[in-house]
Order: C-alpha cells, then structure tokens, then sequence
C-alpha cells in the first residue's frame, strides 16, 4: 500500500511566509515587541496551543485582539488566490495516477482549511483530512498524524509524512512515520536529519524521490 500525509501550510502553500508578515503586521499595530520569538515558538502549532504559548510567555498581552487582526490581516493578503508551491498540483496528479492514498493534516482550523483547500481546486485530492481542533495535542505531539493514518487505514511506519517545520517533523517522527523534509523557513539542523529520511528542495523533487524509492 502507498500512502502519504501532507501537511498544508509551508507545504502545499507558501503560506508560512504571508503568515509570518501578517503576524509582524498585527504586532507592530499593536506594539508587541516579542514577536519573533512568538513565530518562532508557535510555528506549527494549533489555535489552542498558540494561545497556551501566549498565555505562558506574555501573559499580559491580549492575545485574542491579536489572533482577530492577524486572522484579517491574513486574508486581506490571500484574497487574490492561494500561493501555492511549485510542484504540488503535479505531484498531486502523479500521486492519483499512481493510486497512492492521500490525507492532508495541519494545526489551521477547519473552517480555513477548507476555504484554501478549494480556492486551490485541491479538496478531491484527499481521502481525509485532519485539522487542528480534532486534536487534545497539537504539534510536537504525534496525534494528528496518528490520526491522519487511523483514517487512510494504513500503517504509519509503512506511511509517508511531507514537512517543512522542526514541529511537524517531530510530530511526524513521533507517529513512527517516513518522513520528507521541503524546508520552508527553517533548514534543517542534525536534531530534524535524525528524524526525516530524506531532504527535497521543492514537492517536484519530492516527486523523482518517490518515485525512485517509493515502493
């Protein structure tokens, strides 16, 4: 059985980077002056977990204010279109065409999941798709990949995971899982290599990948 998880922002979208300007946006509107060790803490975490990270560094910081303009923010700057990856609608195809079982996991919600799923023409391309409140741990922990596989029916060893965070990947490596690095805006350090089998530049490298050494 061939089988693969991917996760959504960083991944499939460059969306990663307009949320790292809609975060700076919204903090330097509201004066908050931690913001990058706040992007750095909260990279591929839920909304519950995000917020339990605020609560935990900067408690007297009005973190709900803050999630409502970045969520604006954000989607003053997506209105155009989704960014997505190069390489994702091809790798996507050729993973149909070869029969592979597909999910799609990631900490957003579901509701905005669900509109940058179809914005990108992407939603038939998923036999399931897990988001960030059907999970009591978000990433680091394994439980969203736990489940990614519970619903593709497959084995998460024998199950391949495609990352671009040092959280994703640890969650990813976590559930015993194959894992693919494409960085985004982190490079992997020796920590991340132990746990990922192998590093690609964009998905279409991803693509010659599995197809060399998919099976």
């Amino acid at each position: 059985m061939k089988a693969i998880v991917f996760d959504m922002d960083g991944v499939l979208f460059d969306t990663e980077r307009v949320g790292d300007q809609a975060w700076r946006r919204a903090a330097e509107e509201m004066g908050f002056a931690g913001i990058d060790e706040a992007v750095d803490g909260c990279r591929g975490l839920n909304r519950r977990d995000t917020a339990a990270f605020f609560a935990a560094h900067f408690p007297d910081f009005d973190y709900p204010a803050f999630h409502q303009r970045n969520h604006a923010i954000m989607a003053e700057m997506l209105a155009d279109g989704m960014p997505v990856k190069p390489g994702a609608y091809e790798l996507l195809d050729w993973l149909k065409e070869q029969e592979w079982k597909i999910a799609l996991e990631t900490s957003t919600g579901r509701e905005s999941t669900m509109h940058h799923l179809e914005s990108a023409k992407m939603t038939e391309y998923f036999e399931a798709i897990i988001t960030g409140e059907q999970v009591e741990h978000g990433k680091p922990a394994p439980e969203i990949y736990e489940i990614a596989c519970r619903e593709l029916g497959t084995e998460p060893a024998l199950t391949y995971a495609v990352e671009d965070s040092p959280n994703g990947i640890r969650s990813a490596s976590g559930a015993k899982m194959r894992v693919i690095m494409v960085p985004d805006q982190i490079a992997p350090n020796l920590e991340l290599r132990q746990m990922i089998v192998t590093v690609q530049k964009t998905l279409l490298d991803v693509r010659e990948f599995l197809e060399k050494f998919g099976e």
